[in-house]
């Protein structure tokens, strides 16, 4: 049987067929957009839907349902997109309903990140264990978290909104309106463009000449090579981070964390420094047999999130 998902953000949105197991068939990919009206997204949609099941040689009818992961905030109950801080056009949008539109099959909808966590949960490396939280780790910082064998969804549908723990309510700015946010220290968009600031006052940093392509990989590379600016922006990053796993780890006492984009690249480069750096902020008894790990997952997790929201409903 297979299954269509989609997976819309900030940057891009991608549409694929899958299976119950997770195994996913070829797949189509567009700009999102996303500071455009939405209701042009929505009439791309309709085609890149068509070409994904022409591909295959499907039709709508033998597709039993829909997963469409999306960034958060958002609301299940209402099918709404509400405000993601990237995504300034997206305000109060009814994305299910339209899907539901295009495709005349039932929609479920979640967050990209509780998608990711379900994806883990399903088909991860660390599949059916049931106290386990997944952490987005890219351009912003998001989570899901699974407690009990259950998505923990909150009364809103805003549990697992991490990047938006305050850390120090003096800290910087943040976009959805609260200050020191775990995303403003920990969010690879913001502290790369707080290090571009610096190289564009006259910093001193060989990372100026990876100024066109600057990541965080390069980030933490310079500061492992000795450069002082690097040095300061990546020990913030891993000192807020562990800090906001340690909030975790107290609150949800998780066996597993599993990291997304940045973790995946880095590996050890982060994970041994976060481990390291936990005993500050939880007890030893939450770090007991903690298994704080890369997501083996693969580039194509937003896929699978959303997979896994159309084989089941929102919870495991």
């Amino acid at each position: 049987m297979h299954y269509l998902a989609i997976d819309l953000g900030g940057t891009k949105t991608a549409v694929c067929l899958g299976d119950e197991r997770g195994h996913l068939g070829p797949g189509h990919r567009m700009p999102t957009e996303a500071d455009h009206d939405p209701r042009r997204w929505r009439e791309r949609l309709h085609g890149l839907i068509q070409d994904t099941l022409q591909e295959a040689g499907l039709h709508l009818q033998d597709v039993p349902s829909v997963g469409l992961a999306v960034p958060g905030p958002m609301s299940v109950r209402d099918g709404l997109v509400l405000a993601p801080p990237n995504m300034p056009a997206w305000r109060n949008i009814p994305v299910r309903a339209w899907v539901e539109e295009l495709t005349g099959r039932p929609v479920h909808l979640n967050n990209d990140a509780n998608a990711a966590a379900l994806a883990e949960y399903r088909y991860g490396a660390f599949r059916g264990v049931p106290d386990l939280v997944y952490l987005t780790m890219s351009t912003g910082v998001g989570g899901g978290i699974i407690a009990g064998g259950h998505l923990v969804q909150g009364s809103r549908d805003l549990a697992g909104e991490v990047g938006h723990m305050v850390l120090d309510p003096n800290g910087p700015r943040c976009p959805c309106g609260q200050r020191g946010c775990l995303e403003m220290y920990c969010g690879g968009r913001n502290v790369l463009h707080q290090v571009r600031a610096e190289l564009d006052r006259g910093a001193d940093s060989c990372l100026r000449e990876q100024l066109d392509d600057l990541t965080m990989s390069a980030l933490a590379r310079a500061a492992g090579a000795g450069d002082a600016l690097a040095r300061s922006y990546w020990e913030t990053f891993l000192d807020r981070l562990a800090q906001g796993i340690g909030i975790l780890l107290m609150c949800y006492n998780p066996s597993v964390v599993v990291m997304g984009t940045i973790a995946i690249h880095l590996g050890d480069l982060l994970l041994e420094p976060l481990r390291t750096r936990l005993p500050r902020f939880a007890w030893e008894s939450t770090r007991q047999q903690l298994h704080l790990a890369a997501s083996q997952l693969g580039p194509r997790i937003g896929d699978l999130g959303a997979l896994a929201l159309a084989t089941a409903t929102s919870s495991p």
